[in-house]
């Protein structure tokens, strides 16, 4: 057997960092999980900035169509992806990596697993596993008053998708079915 990222689609890729003060999380069923009590802290913690809840049972709803998905990804300042459960591949995460948005959310949830690559907390993310939630609050705003940080991170995780061997991947689906 081989082990193979699921192909993305092209739609999805690197956006130039745009000045926001917008995080959005589009995991489904997010507010069905006990992630949503750090996202929920967090945003009273800073009125200044819209948080949005996208998918199923989101509080802002499904996004149509998925090409949306990315726009809305590349228009953000952080991409709060905290997802307890999963298989550990998360399309979702690797979305966000390919449009090129540092994420927020707990690394361990991804540890030993495909998505893992993704979580560098200061680099390409803000690791709620090392940080206090007003700790948090205030590196959220640091990154939001300077963009040159937040570019830096924007193109740490993309640089990091770039790291797949998509190309390499497929060649061994090939040899398998050989």
């Amino acid at each position: 057997g081989v082990i193979i990222h699921q192909p993305m689609d092209p739609i999805f890729y690197y956006r130039t960092p745009v000045h926001s003060r917008t995080i959005r999380s589009f995991v489904n069923c997010f507010n069905s999980t006990p992630c949503i009590d750090s996202y929920v802290s967090i945003g009273r913690q800073l009125p200044e900035f819209t948080f949005y809840t996208h998918g199923i049972d989101g509080s802002d709803g499904d996004v149509q169509p998925v090409s949306r998905i990315a726009d809305l990804m590349a228009g953000s300042l952080f991409g709060w992806h905290d997802k307890v459960q999963g298989d550990g591949f998360g399309h979702v995460l690797h979305d966000w990596a390919a449009v090129g948005r540092p994420l927020i959310g707990h690394a361990s949830h991804y540890r030993n697993l495909m998505g893992e690559r993704f979580w560098r907390d200061g680099e390409t993310c803000i690791d709620l596993d090392r940080h206090s939630l007003p700790e948090v609050a205030q590196m959220i705003r640091d990154v939001a008053e300077d963009p040159g940080r937040h570019q830096a991170m924007c193109e740490a995780i993309r640089a990091e998708f770039d790291q797949i061997d998509w190309a390499g991947e497929t060649e061994a689906v090939r040899g398998l079915l050989a």
